[in-house]
C-alpha cells in the first residue's frame, strides 16, 4: 500500500493545474474543439502539465471515494476545480490516470475530449480506455493504483488488482436449502421481480415465526443474501411484495436487509463500471412502488458516504420519489424556492407544468416557465439540457391545449435568442424541437406571416454572430424542412378553402412562395383529389399564384389518370409556361377525354404561338366537334396562313356539321389571307338547277369574310354575287356588307 506523502507547496500546485484542465473540460462543453476559446484552454491546460512534469518524471492523480491524490499527496476535495476532476473520473468507472514527461499538445486534447463525454456515451464507445488507445495517446494512461486506510499493525502494498471477493465459509444444509430456494426464485425471466410467494414453508423450516427474526435469523439471512449477484439483490428487492403472508418473520427480515441490498447492489454495479445515468431508473423503478422507499434511500446513502463515493445521485434519486406524493402548493415551494426543478425528471418537470396548466394557474406556471428560460443561459451545460428539453415539451402544447396568455411570445422570443448562441449541439437540437413546434402551432392558426417573421429573424440572428457552424445551419434547414410535412401543408389548404379571398393574396399566397416547390407539388396532388368545382377553383387560383415554382408538378399532373387534374393543369400551364412546354402538351391532343384534348389546343397556341400551327392542322381531320372547333378558334388567333388550305377545304366539305363549316368560314375571314379569295367565292355564290346553293349561314359568314379580305378583287366577287341575288333577306345583307366595305 502506499502511504500518502503531505506536502503543501506540492498541493498548491496541483490546485492551480486542477483548475486549467477544469476551464479546459468546460470550454470543450462549451465551444468546439476548433473554437479559438477551446483551443486557448487546451493550451493553457498542456502549459500547465508540462511545467508540472519540468520537475517530475510523471505525474499520478488517483481518486479513492471521494479523495484525491497527486503523486501520492492528498488534495483538497472542497476545491471546486479538484472536486470536477473526482466526480467526472469517479462517474467514469476508473482509478486515476498518470501523465508521463513528454505528453503532447494533441494527446492533451485527445484526453479531456474523452473525459468531457457523458457517462453513457463513454461506454458507448467503449471507455475511455479504448478512447485513448484510439487516439494514439501513449504518455496519458489509465491508473490501476488505488488508496486504502492502513491500521495499525497493518502493513499495505499499491495494488492492481481489485480486492479478491471474501470467501464463503462452509454452507449448513439449513443455509443451503434457503440459498436454493432463494436460487430457485430468482430463476425467473432476467431483470424483472423476483417471485418469492412459494418461499413460506422455507420460512417456517428456518423456525421463523409472524414475529420480527432473533439476531441469529437475521444474521444466517444476511450472509445468503449479501453473497448473491447484485442483479440478483435488485431482483430480491423488487420482489419483496410477494412474499407470503406468514411466517411473517420472513418478510420483516428480508425488508430490513433490503436498504443493505440496494446498497451493495450499487456500490457493486458502480465499481463494475456502470453509469449512475445507467443505474438510476432500474433502482427508481424498483423502489416506486415501495411505502418504506425513504427509509431504504436512507440506508443506501449512508452506506455509500461510509465507503466514501458520492451520494449526490442517490439523493436527487430520492427527491425524485418524494415529488409524486407532495400536494401542488408544495411542489410550487419546492421547485421555486428550494432548488428542485432541475433534480426532476423531464417527465415529472413536464406534468408539473401541465398540471400547472390544466388547473390554469397560469401565474405559477409563468413563474416556472421564466424559471426554465433563465436556465437556457447557465454555464452548465447540464442544466441548460435539462431546460431545453423541458421547453421543448411545453412548446408541444402550443396549438393542443393552447398556453397562458402571454407564454408563448417570451418563450418563441427566449428560444430564438438561444437558438442563435447556444454552442452545444445536444442542447441545441432540442431548442430546435421546441422552435418547430411553437412555427407549426401557427399554421393552423392561419398566423402565417409570423411564421416567415420568425424564419427570417433567426436566419438573421445565426448571420449576425458571423461564426457560420454546419450543425447550426442544418438546424435551420430542419426547420423549415418541417413547415412542408403534409399535416401543415393540409393545415395551409384548408385556408385556401375556407378564407376570405380578400386575405388569401395578402396572407396564404406569400407564405405558399416561401414554402416553395413541395408546396406546389402537394397543391397539385391536392387538386386531383379534390372533387367539387368551386374548391378546385380555389386550388387552380392558389397553383397559379405560385408562378414557375408550379411548373414541375404541373408536368407529373399531365400523366395523371383523373382527367380534370390533366385538364387543369394545362390551363394553368398555359398561363405560366412557354413554348418549351409545348412536347409535354403535343400528345395530349389525343387524350380519350374531348375536355382534355380542347385544353391541349388552347394551351398549344397560348404557350407556342405560330409554333403549335403544325401540330393543330395536323389535328383538324381527326378529332371530335368540340376540339375542332376549339383548333378554328386558335387558327384565327394565330391568323395562321398555313392553315388556310386545309380550313377552306373544311369550310367547302358539305359533309361536315354546318356550325363547323360556318366556323371554319369566320376563321378564313379572321385570317384574311387573299389565298382565301377562291374557297370564299365559291361558298358564297348561287348554284344553278344542278347544284344545291350553300345555306344562308355559310353564305353570310364567306360574304364577311370577303369584306375583311382587304383587295379588289374580294369587293368585285361580293359586287357580282348582289347583282345575281334576288331581292330578299340575304341581299340585302350583301348589300349591307358593301357599303361598309365602301366606307371602310
Amino acid at each position: 500500500m502506499v502511504r500518502p506523502r503531505q506536502g503543501d507547496a506540492r498541493m498548491n500546485d496541483f490546485l492551480q493545474l486542477a483548475q486549467t484542465l477544469s476551464m479546459a473540460l468546460k470550454a470543450l462543453q462549451m465551444y468546439t474543439a476548433a473554437h479559438p476559446r477551446a483551443q486557448e484552454a487546451v493550451a493553457a491546460a498542456h502549459a500547465a502539465l508540462t511545467r508540472w512534469l519540468a520537475g517530475s518524471s510523471r505525474l499520478q492523480f488517483v481518486v479513492t471515494g471521494t479523495k484525491a491524490f497527486a503523486d501520492g499527496v492528498v488534495q483538497d476535495s472542497r476545491n471546486p476545480h479538484v472536486a470536477t476532476l473526482v466526480r467526472l473520473v469517479s462517474e467514469r468507472g476508473v482509478s486515476g490516470f498518470v501523465f508521463e514527461q513528454g505528453v503532447a499538445e494533441s494527446e492533451c486534447l485527445a484526453f479531456l475530449q474523452a473525459l468531457s463525454l457523458k457517462p453513457q456515451k463513454l461506454e458507448e464507445q467503449g471507455g475511455i480506455e479504448h478512447l485513448l488507445q484510439a487516439a494514439e495517446v501513449r504518455r496519458i494512461k489509465v491508473s490501476q493504483i488505488r488508496y486504502q486506510a492502513v491500521h495499525e499493525g497493518e502493513e499495505g502494498a499499491a495494488e492492481d488488482q481489485p480486492p479478491a471477493s471474501p470467501v464463503i465459509s462452509t454452507v449448513e444444509p439449513l443455509e443451503k436449502v434457503l440459498r436454493e430456494a432463494l436460487v430457485v426464485a430468482l430463476s425467473g425471466a432476467p431483470g424483472g421481480p423476483a417471485d418469492l410467494g412459494g418461499l413460506g414453508p422455507l420460512g417456517h423450516k428456518l423456525g421463523l415465526g409472524d414475529g420480527a427474526p432473533d439476531a441469529d435469523q437475521l444474521a444466517l439471512l444476511r450472509q445468503i443474501v449479501m453473497d448473491l449477484a447484485p442483479e440478483a439483490q435488485l431482483r430480491l428487492v423488487a420482489g419483496l411484495a410477494t412474499l407470503p403472508e406468514h411466517p411473517a418473520g420472513l418478510t420483516l427480515g428480508l425488508k430490513a436487509l433490503a436498504g443493505d441490498l440496494l446498497a451493495s447492489a450499487t456500490r457493486s454495479a458502480l465499481a463494475g463500471g456502470m453509469s449512475w445515468a445507467r443505474l438510476r431508473g432500474p433502482l427508481e423503478q424498483i423502489l416506486r412502488p415501495l411505502p418504506d422507499r425513504e427509509s431504504l434511500v436512507r440506508t443506501m446513502v449512508s452506506q455509500l458516504r461510509e465507503a466514501g463515493q458520492d451520494t449526490t445521485q442517490a439523493e436527487a434519486m430520492l427527491r425524485h420519489l418524494d415529488w409524486d406524493s407532495l400536494s401542488l402548493e408544495a411542489k410550487l415551494v419546492k421547485a421555486l424556492e428550494e432548488g428542485w426543478l432541475f433534480e426532476l425528471s423531464v417527465a415529472q418537470r413536464l406534468a408539473f407544468l401541465r398540471e400547472l396548466l390544466d388547473l390554469r394557474r397560469f401565474g405559477a406556471f409563468l413563474q416556472v416557465q421564466e424559471a426554465l428560460v433563465d436556465a437556457l443561459r447557465d454555464e452548465q451545460v447540464e442544466i441548460r439540457l435539462k431546460a431545453a428539453q423541458t421547453l421543448a415539451g411545453v412548446s408541444r402544447w402550443a396549438l393542443e391545449p393552447g398556453l397562458p396568455p402571454g407564454s408563448e411570445g417570451a418563450l418563441a422570443e427566449a428560444l430564438r435568442a438561444h437558438f442563435a448562441w447556444e454552442p452545444d449541439p445536444p442542447v441545441h437540437q432540442w431548442t430546435t424541437e421546441a422552435l418547430d413546434a411553437l412555427l407549426s402551432s401557427l399554421v393552423p392558426r392561419s398566423e402565417l406571416g409570423h411564421v416567415m417573421a420568425d424564419l427570417q429573424e433567426l436566419e438573421g440572428l445565426c448571420a449576425f454572430l458571423g461564426e457560420p457552424l454546419p450543425w447550426r445551419q442544418a438546424a435551420l434547414e430542419r426547420l423549415r424542412a418541417g413547415l412542408v410535412r403534409p399535416a401543415l401543408m393540409d393545415a395551409v389548404v384548408v385556408h385556401i378553402l375556407g378564407m376570405e379571398r380578400s386575405r388569401l393574396a395578402t396572407e396564404v399566397h406569400p407564405f405558399l412562395e416561401f414554402l416553395g416547390a413541395p408546396m406546389a407539388r402537394h397543391l397539385v396532388a391536392r387538386l386531383g383529389q379534390e372533387d367539387d368545382r368551386t374548391r378546385r377553383g380555389r386550388l387552380v387560383e392558389a397553383v397559379r399564384s405560385m408562378g414557375p415554382l408550379s411548373l414541375p408538378p404541373l408536368f407529373e399532373a399531365l400523366a395523371s389518370p383523373a382527367w380534370y387534374l390533366v385538364r387543369n393543369a394545362l390551363t394553368l400551364l398555359s398561363d405560366l409556361g412557354d413554348a418549351g412546354c409545348l412536347q409535354a402538351v403535343v400528345p395530349l391532343l389525343r387524350h380519350t377525354e374531348p375536355r382534355v384534348r380542347r385544353a391541349a389546343v388552347r394551351a398549344l397556341w397560348k404557350l407556342g404561338g405560330p409554333a403549335s400551327e403544325p401540330h393543330l392542322i395536323a389535328r383538324m381531320k381527326d378529332t371530335d366537334p368540340e376540339t375542332l372547333h376549339e383548333i378554328f378558334f386558335a387558327l384565327g388567333q394565330l391568323r395562321s396562313e398555313s392553315s388556310v388550305a386545309p380550313t377552306a377545304e373544311l369550310a367547302l366539305d358539305k359533309r361536315i356539321q354546318e356550325r363547323l363549316r360556318v366556323q371554319a368560314t369566320d376563321t378564313l375571314g379572321l385570317i384574311a389571307s387573299p389565298r382565301a379569295l377562291p374557297a370564299l367565292v365559291e361558298l358564297l355564290r348561287r348554284k344553278g338547277l344542278f347544284a344545291a346553293t350553300e345555306p344562308p349561314a355559310v353564305r353570310l359568314s364567306a360574304a364577311r369574310a370577303l369584306t375583311v379580305l382587304g383587295i379588289p378583287e374580294a369587293r368585285e366577287a361580293l359586287l357580282r354575287v348582289v347583282d345575281a341575288e334576288p331581292r330578299g333577306v340575304e341581299r340585302q345583307a350583301f348589300l349591307q356588307l358593301l357599303e361598309s366595305m365602301a366606307s371602310a
